[in-house]
């Protein structure tokens, strides 16, 4: 894949942009330390139902993957089919609402011995728990999914309680893939990942792609420390663009159909949207100027930086873009030879 040539800043002006839009998008440790807490509490609830093989966490938080704000914590309990012959396909068939359905009868008082406000409720695949506590104006949910374990594997049937049946998925693998060593590369896709989530999240009303979406794309696209953020940023847009063009993205652990994207949304319309961001990523990693950067991340990051680089003087960055130009013109002259002019300044690091 074709890429575009570095400024000769070497890119430093998109990385202290996307500094900006890390500090913005990073999580409270306050908040994130209460989801934590919640879903290690209603795990501990949930080891205690009849037939329980094991717990597991899942989602967002699990993966070091979670942004501003915090929204929920997921984890999982895994029932053991030996338990509970009559369940799932490996067994009589029968459907996960009423074991679900016990579940919550029995965990809910022990929810509210602690979190006396807590409302415990069914979505189509899990147990919600809600706390009505916030923290710093958050207030972190738990999702409780009630897994099977199967016959055949070490996945999992997972419950689709809207249509009281079963269907097969492997969260447990999902997060050790996000999280395998080596800790350099966990680090830096995590890094990545949290940007281009970010940027999904602030496309309007209707996101192009679910979370867990672009987590299993990074796994196929991002599997090098890249020089910047920005560069990895670009690949994961390109690879991602790409990617769905062709087809929809499978499961990184090979067990579930692939996965879905909203509502409304064709692979041509995700396909397009991800591969403006990655020009957009290029154009910042190609700008002179921190206002080219600004300039050019702005409509990736709305949210982050929308409202400041409105703000920004338009005679300061009318400046500075011009000054782009000249200095591009000046690189020009030069031809090739520009290509080995050393920057003044070393590439940001990574925090």
């Amino acid at each position: 894949m074709a890429t575009t040539a570095q400024s000769p800043s070497g890119s430093i002006h998109a990385e202290s942009v996307l500094d900006e839009v890390r500090a913005a998008i990073a999580p409270e440790d306050e908040v994130l330390a209460a989801a934590r807490e919640r879903r290690d509490a209603v795990k501990k609830y949930a080891e205690a139902f009849r037939g329980r093989l094991r717990t597991f966490n899942s989602g967002s938080v699990a993966h070091g993957t979670a942004n501003n704000p915090v929204s929920d914590a997921d984890c999982g309990v895994v029932l053991d089919r030996r338990h509970h012959g009559d369940l799932g396909p490996d067994g009589d068939d029968v459907g996960p609402c009423e074991i679900v359905d016990e579940l919550v009868e029995e965990i809910t008082p022990k929810i509210k011995d602690d979190y006396s406000d807590a409302e415990v409720s069914t979505t189509k695949r899990a147990v919600l728990v809600e706390f009505n506590e916030p923290v710093d104006d958050e207030d972190p949910s738990v999702d409780l999914i009630v897994g099977l374990s199967r016959a055949e594997d070490d996945a999992l049937w997972i419950p689709n309680l809207e249509a009281d049946d079963w269907d097969a998925s492997d969260p447990e693998e999902h997060t050790r893939l996000l999280v395998a060593k080596p800790a350099d590369l966990r680090r830096h896709r995590a890094r990545v990942l949290r940007l281009a989530k970010a940027a999904i999240r602030n496309d309007g009303d209707q996101r192009v792609m679910c979370s867990f979406n672009i987590e299993a794309l990074a796994l196929t696209h991002v599997t090098e420390v890249h020089t910047t953020l920005a560069e990895g940023l670009a690949v994961l847009l390109e690879g991602a663009a790409e990617s769905i063009a062709k087809e929809l993205t499978p499961d990184p652990a090979d067990v579930s159909d692939p996965i879905k994207l909203p509502e409304g949304v064709t692979r041509a319309d995700c396909s397009a949207r991800l591969g403006y961001f990655a020009r957009k990523v290029r154009e910042a990693i190609a700008a002179y100027s921190e206002a080219g950067a600004r300039a050019a991340l702005a409509d990736v990051f709305r949210s982050e930086l929308g409202d400041k680089t409105i703000k920004s003087t338009k005679s300061k960055i009318a400046d500075e873009l011009r000054q782009d130009e000249r200095d591009a013109a000046v690189l020009g002259s030069f031809g090739a030879a520009a290509g080995s002019v050393k920057p003044t300044r070393a590439f940001g690091t990574l925090r």
